[in-house]
């Protein structure tokens, strides 16, 4: 499979007149179609009022294309049936850049994950006893601090009244992608990397079919999916809290840590420890995004941990005695990340490191490969036979990440989450020269570089058409009641207090 890898080039300007003279034909979603009008007066968190929301209803429904749109889709299914027909069905009506389409994206997603997750809680026992004993491991790592739960309604009541917005905003974190409010680590973007085939399916997706001759073959099924991009990232140092998850050798197989059984009370030992004071100090402290699940781990030391706030990083409080609290400076790390909606399950993640895996393998050559871990398990066993050398090399696994971005409570279908992979520089070797030098990346995180992509002509139409479009809101900003018009209301900077 082919790539596309933003960078720079220096025919910006050409490709921009191209990119205008595109906007025309090009299926691109305005800001004023009917579907946005629909995303912001019923599922746009931020940015409109009330009657902001009426005006917008009012107007999408008064759009003559909406009939136009809906009439074609009707038509595609009775030509088509719903099981071939339903991809230009629902791009017709939720195109890609809306929430409602994100939103049916991940519901999607969760219909099998929900599925895992049941047969999780059922497995060896019954419904209601599996229940009862994922809330009763959860409130056994709960623990508050000398001030009991008194100091954290005290300290929640002060900053309402210090700054009432920003604890709205926080309330309203449970409807958003992204959360916002929330501290979370820098990073810096080496370059993004695009599947050229739109139309690429899995292995579940194919559609098995008759010939003429009567032989079974395998077609492909058009999918309505998006295919998130793979984003390399450089992730500054910072400084960690963490909880140790079940080992590989333990009950719960290193497969197998991905239940509320494991996760439940970790997240809860680590949300102690910063929201509800349960260390030496008594001191309260926000939580940060995301919370990491480290995976594969060669030592067996799988582990959940977040990043320490700002203000507290250099000195910690210390974690109480009964506490399985720990401190990790987390060095400077160059990941792959692919995002997924939902929930984490075991099955969910196996899905998504294969993706991984396949997404690093078809980017090519970008002068970053996966970096594997040697196992230090079998490095020390000193009943290694002649075999074992090779056998420790086959054992080798990179080290993975999961990333869960969301509190507990929030919206399943709005939950993100990503798959990250740590990797290492390459080597390359000159073949006139034969000698091995090091491949640099000819991307630059600045975000006007990323902007254009090897098939710029798109890229720029994109961007142009933002343009054009954000001449056509201003009426709608009007409408909103002087609300902004944000059309990418999960967009985070990567270098602040949130990322993506």
């Amino acid at each position: 499979m082919n790539r596309r890898i933003a960078r720079s080039t220096p025919f910006v300007g050409l490709l921009a007149i191209l990119g205008f003279l595109l906007i025309s034909t090009a299926n691109a979603l305005r800001g004023n179609a009917w579907q946005k009008r629909l995303d912001r007066a019923f599922l746009q968190v931020d940015g409109v009022k009330p009657e902001g929301r009426i005006r917008s209803f009012q107007r999408a429904l008064g759009d003559p294309e909406l009939r136009t749109d809906i009439s074609k889709a009707i038509n595609v299914v009775r030509e088509k049936g719903f099981g071939k027909g339903h991809p230009e069905f629902i791009e017709l009506l939720w195109p890609e850049g809306t929430q409602a389409r994100q939103d049916l994206e991940a519901i999607n997603a969760l219909t099998k994950q929900l599925s895992e997750r049941s047969s999780e809680v059922q497995d060896n026992s019954s419904s209601s006893q599996g229940v009862l004993d994922i809330i009763r491991s959860t409130q056994e790592s709960l623990r508050f601090g000398e001030e009991g739960s008194r100091g954290v309604v005290s300290s929640l009541l002060k900053q309402v009244q210090s700054d009432p917005n920003r604890v709205q905003r926080l309330a309203v974190n449970v409807l958003r992608n992204t959360p916002v409010e929330v501290e979370s680590p820098s990073y810096k973007l080496l370059g993004k990397y695009l599947e050229e085939d739109a139309e690429m399916i899995s292995d579940e997706e194919k559609v098995v079919s008759e010939s003429d001759e009567g032989e079974e073959t395998n077609t492909k099924k058009k999918s309505f999916l998006t295919i998130p991009p793979l984003e390399l990232r450089q992730y500054d140092t910072f400084r960690s809290v963490s909880v140790p998850l079940p080992a590989s050798g333990s009950s719960s197989s290193q497969d197998d840590i991905y239940t509320l059984n494991n996760m439940g009370p970790a997240l809860t030992e680590i949300f102690s420890y910063l929201e509800l004071g349960n260390n030496a100090e008594s001191a309260l402290m926000p939580m940060t995004t995301p919370f990491f699940i480290s995976d594969a781990a060669t030592d067996g030391s799988n582990k959940m941990f977040v990043k320490i706030p700002r203000d507290q990083e250099e000195y910690p409080p210390e974690p109480v005695e009964s506490s399985r609290v720990a401190f990790d400076d987390v060095p400077e790390t160059v990941m792959a990340t692919l995002s997924f909606a939902g929930i984490c399950t075991n099955e969910e993640i196996k899905r998504q490191k294969a993706k991984l895996m396949e997404r690093v393998e078809a980017a090519g050559d970008i002068g970053w490969k996966i970096k594997r871990q040697q196992n230090s398990n079998n490095e020390n066993d000193d009943t290694k036979n002649e075999g074992s050398e090779l056998e420790t090399k086959e054992e080798n696994e990179p080290e993975i990440f999961v990333l869960q971005y969301n509190a507990p409570g929030t919206l399943p279908w709005r939950r993100k989450n990503e798959i990250a992979v740590v990797m290492e520089k390459t080597n390359l070797v000159d073949d006139k020269n034969g000698i091995v030098v090091e491949a640099e990346i000819e991307i630059k995180s600045d975000q006007k570089d990323s902007q254009v992509t090897n098939d710029g002509i798109v890229a720029v139409a994109e961007i142009a058409s933002d343009q054009t479009d954000s001449q056509i809101t201003k009426d709608e900003e009007k409408e909103n009641g002087s609300d902004t018009d944000d059309e990418n209301d999960d967009t985070t900077s990567t270098t602040g207090s949130d990322f993506e």
